[in-house]
């Protein structure tokens, strides 16, 4: 039974230097690996930069918050790959400090300096570092809310609620499952709270002020007729609906890897415990259980990411850590410094590999890396061509190729705006560049020159606007051992 006057102060002995200490090192041991790390950007991140070289109130899948992000560090720094993911290790150790702040606050010193430790050593926290995705500013958004509702609750004023509401807009403007936590707290307030920790006008200013943040992207969907949600609708098509068991299986597993395998398993031993306890432990039980409740249900019937359930992970670390305090149990103690060090082992090799490029020793069949290797090199043999052969555009042929070579083709000098396209056969637009840069919607000069690229010798027939299309040359350079990464340029004269 979980008693919150049960404090141990002499258990997992740590001392707020040496903690501090411990992120700080850790967090510049990240920023130095995102210097010499060979891994190009994926395909969101280059499609990220993109949009930050545009800013907006919002963008065809996504809010705005990660453009803005980008914009601001390369604006600066240059547009390195480095700086285009350099506030991912920054954020992540700022949601470490507000988690320490949070767990202090709610439930003691210690278990604070467990909750910053616990997170900065999460593999979500350790491959997070490296990427820049829209879940980075959502987890931080997401972690202050929680906080400032925390301090909502001994707030005498509404100040309070109204950055707590500021700080869930912002987390909206992140990402669109900021959405699950306006739900989640309304149910728990509902269900748990009813007015005596959180009143009801601190909740109405709580939203109120969340919207008002919001404001901006709403205007830009009802502006952009609800493109966002269109796409949304689309991607939910419940006509494509498969339900298999194995995505299931492939989701929790997944999840071991997400929060640690240990820690993840520790989660669930007490989430259940801790909705009958306390109102600050229902809180955090509401605000995790129902996400990885409701990410396993979209698995079932169609797919999920591992990373979809992420958000949850804040308040799960808050919980094992008052828990790993307050508990008197050993075993219960062993199993989160067990599950600490577990954690801490993953996060080396994470580093390791982000570092070296490569996952040796282990012998993967497939290897991921090799996704993310050999644009750079080759988007300076297609600029040669390009220039070579006065050609005025240059068109690609799938989403995930179209967005590292616009990042290399455009890092330095931007030599290649408004000049690349992509040929889709899509009817409606299913991601922004068949929204903003469809081949078959541009205007075209008679005779000007278009060079296609594409990943295998048989072209087909589907540059019917062309003339006299000719296979130029064949570009090709090493991604990993015995993998290389190969297309076909080829070039047509428009009609």
């Amino acid at each position: 039974m979980l008693s919150l006057s049960n404090t141990n102060e002499n258990s997992l002995k740590l001392s707020t230097p040496v903690v501090l200490l411990t992120l700080i090192f850790i967090t510049l041991i990240r920023v130095y690996t995102l210097f010499a790390s060979p891994i190009e950007l994926s395909v969101d991140e280059a499609q990220y930069w993109h949009w930050s070289q545009n800013l907006d109130y919002g963008y065809f899948t996504k809010p705005p918050l990660i453009a803005w992000i980008i914009g601001l560090s390369t604006n600066i720094f240059g547009n390195d790959e480095w700086a285009v993911r350099l506030f991912s290790p920054i954020i992540h150790f700022l949601i470490s400090l507000i988690l320490w702040i949070t767990t202090q606050f709610a439930f003691g010193l210690k278990a604070g300096r467990i909750a910053a430790l616990l997170w900065i050593f999460t593999p979500a926290a350790s491959l997070g570092s490296f990427i820049i995705s829209t879940d980075t500013p959502l987890l931080l958004f997401w972690s202050l809310a929680l906080l400032l509702i925390f301090k909502t609750f001994k707030d005498d004023t509404y100040i309070s609620a109204s950055f707590a509401g500021a700080s869930l807009g912002l987390a909206f403007l992140s990402k669109y499952a900021a959405l699950y936590f306006f739900v989640l707290l309304i149910l728990w307030w509902l269900i748990y709270d009813k007015g005596k920790e959180l009143t009801l006008k601190k909740l109405l200013v709580c939203l109120i002020s969340s919207f008002f943040v919001a404001t901006p992207n709403l205007y830009w969907n009802y502006s952009n007729d609800f493109v966002t949600a269109s796409h949304t609708i689309s991607n939910a098509n419940l006509s494509e609906i498969i339900i298999n068991y194995k995505n299931v299986i492939d989701f929790l597993s997944s999840q071991l890897l997400v929060f640690g395998p240990i820690i993840f398993l520790l989660y669930l031993f007490i989430i259940l415990n801790s909705f009958f306890k306390d109102q600050r432990l229902s809180l955090l039980g509401m605000l995790s259980l129902p996400i990885i409740g409701l990410i396993l249900v979209q698995s079932f019937l169609k797919i999920a990411n591992p990373n979809w359930a992420v958000t949850a992970y804040i308040s799960a670390t808050l919980m094992i850590s008052a828990y790993a305090i307050i508990q008197k149990h050993k075993v219960l103690r062993l199993l989160t410094k067990f599950g600490l060090i577990v954690n801490f082992a993953l996060s080396l090799l994470i580093l390791k590999i982000t570092l070296t490029g490569n996952f040796y020793p282990i012998n993967l069949q497939s290897d991921p890396l090799r996704k993310n290797l050999g644009f750079k090199i080759l988007s300076t043999e297609i600029k040669k061509t390009f220039d070579n052969n006065e050609i005025s555009k240059l068109v690609f042929i799938n989403r995930g190729e179209i967005t590292r070579f616009n990042y290399y083709l455009n890092k330095i000098d931007n030599k290649f705006k408004n000049k690349i396209f992509l040929k889709t056969k899509s009817i409606s637009p299913g991601n922004f560049y068949e929204q903003k840069y469809n081949y078959d919607k541009i205007n075209h000069k008679r005779d000007e020159k278009i060079m296609i690229l594409n990943r295998n010798l048989n072209i087909g027939n589907d540059f019917t606007n062309l003339t006299e299309i000719k296979f130029i040359r064949k570009i090709s350079t090493d991604t990993i051992k015995d993998h290389k990464r190969t297309y076909y340029l080829f070039e047509g004269k428009v009609k």
